[in-house]
């Protein structure tokens, strides 16, 4: 007997049963993403009366828009999804120029044939909520990745559209001190702030996250000279894009880097990008454990950014480290050489450190960020805009969750 029952709850309490491994594991992406346990019964392979069964079901609950928008993405796939009314129910597929739709649509995955099959999943599911889906496909390496980030951002947006408003939370908390990690030692740690201090043979490291706080970023560096930065105002151009980042994901900054021996860029913004992310984790695993957060976010907040932001940035907690510009509308190739390397931003800055602030957070963090270009402005333009929509996807991040209490985002619960 085919029967489907979802709850806003514990995401861990799930019994999933088809005909088909990885049907059953998009399901589970849904009410994994909607904050929703689920037991689910369905005999037989038509996965469009499935979809409408479960779009029937989700839209029994009381809806708090008519519209949505997210990011999803997991590894190197990743997709962003809009819903929107219609009572006919229809699902509109898009793809980067980089992507051969309907190539991707026939590969095979896991244990399908081909996308066909999950193309008609969407469907019923759009037919049941009364919705369009508009979907565009923005990374496609392996099948399983891009086809879980279609589910995890549909469950995401409809999680938008339906999950009962969380309140605010009191992550205040006894404040730990003086715990020793290898190179590491955190100074202090809670559920609003930490401070990290790294030692390295050739640099120190002082970094505080606050929560609490709404102040300005205090940067200071000291020790040997950085050669390129010589009569450049570098450093107050890499001030200003912390205090871009810091201001929007909702946290005040104070960052201290001695040199010992070493003149370096690159090293100054990998590094102090690393503890940086390592300080952020530290709150979120508090955050995490006390009441539940999002896990992850991007700055794809409202339906409008579908179609008008320039440049998207996804953040997804999952213990591992991953990070990649995805051209929507132009190649890598263009990117690496407007964007990522040979160019001189705000007063002094290498366009390939700031690629190196990315891939320290990504590692201190221990999260995949995902950054989708559509549209290419300047240099510098470009890269305001990836530090605050970094921003953005952090606060979604670190967002309470009830319904995710001890769990990260990945439905496997764990950050190993």
């Amino acid at each position: 007997m085919n029967k489907i029952e979802l709850v806003f709850g514990d995401v861990q309490n799930k019994q999933i049963q088809t005909s088909n491994d990885f049907v059953s594991h998009m399901v589970e992406h849904i009410a994994w993403r909607m904050g929703c346990s689920i037991h689910l019964c369905w005999e037989g392979d038509d996965w469009t009366a499935l979809g409408r069964m479960l779009g029937r079901q989700i839209r029994s609950f009381p809806a708090l828009s008519d519209t949505a928008a997210a990011l999803g993405m997991m590894d190197d796939g990743s997709s962003e999804v809009r819903l929107s009314p219609d009572i006919l129910g229809a699902v509109e597929i898009f793809t980067g120029t980089q992507i051969d739709k309907e190539w991707f649509l026939s590969q095979r995955c896991e244990q399908l044939a081909s996308g066909h099959e999950l193309v008609r999943l969407l469907k019923g599911l759009a037919r049941g909520l009364g919705m369009k889906i508009d979907l565009k496909v923005c990374s496609f390496e392996d099948p399983h990745h891009t086809w879980e980030s279609v589910f995890r951002g549909v469950g995401i947006a409809l999680n938008r559209l339906f999950s009962p408003p969380a309140g605010s939370a009191d992550f205040s908390s006894p404040v730990e001190t003086d715990i020793q990690c290898g190179d590491i030692a955190i100074a202090s740690w809670s559920g609003n702030q930490a401070e990290i201090i790294r030692h390295t043979a050739e640099t120190r490291l002082d970094v505080m996250v606050d929560f609490t706080g709404n102040r300005p970023v205090e940067f200071q560096y000291e020790g040997v000279p950085i050669a390129q930065y010589d009569d450049t105002s570098a450093f107050d151009g890499f001030r200003e894009l912390l205090e871009i980042f810091s201001g929007t994901a909702g946290f005040s900054l104070k960052v201290g880097f001695r040199s010992k021996v070493l003149s370096s860029g690159h090293v100054l913004l990998e590094d102090t990008g690393l503890v940086i992310g390592r300080a952020l984790r530290e709150i979120l695993m508090k955050r995490m454990m006390s009441h539940g957060i999002n896990g992850a976010g991007s700055s794809l907040l409202h339906p409008i950014d579908f179609s008008q932001q320039k440049i998207t940035v996804g953040v997804s907690v999952e213990g591992r480290k991953f990070w990649r510009f995805v051209p929507m509308n132009t190649t890598i190739d263009a990117v690496r050489k407007s964007l990522i390397i040979g160019q001189t931003v705000l007063n002094g800055l290498f366009s390939e450190d700031l690629d190196d602030f990315l891939d320290g957070l990504s590692w201190g963090l221990g999260c995949s960020i995902v950054i989708h270009i559509k549209e290419l402005p300047s240099a510098e333009t470009a890269w305001r805009m990836v530090f605050e929509n970094l921003g953005w996807a952090v606060a979604e991040a670190f967002e309470v969750n009830p319904y995710r209490k001890g769990v990260p985002p990945g439905v496997r619960a764990n950050l190993t």
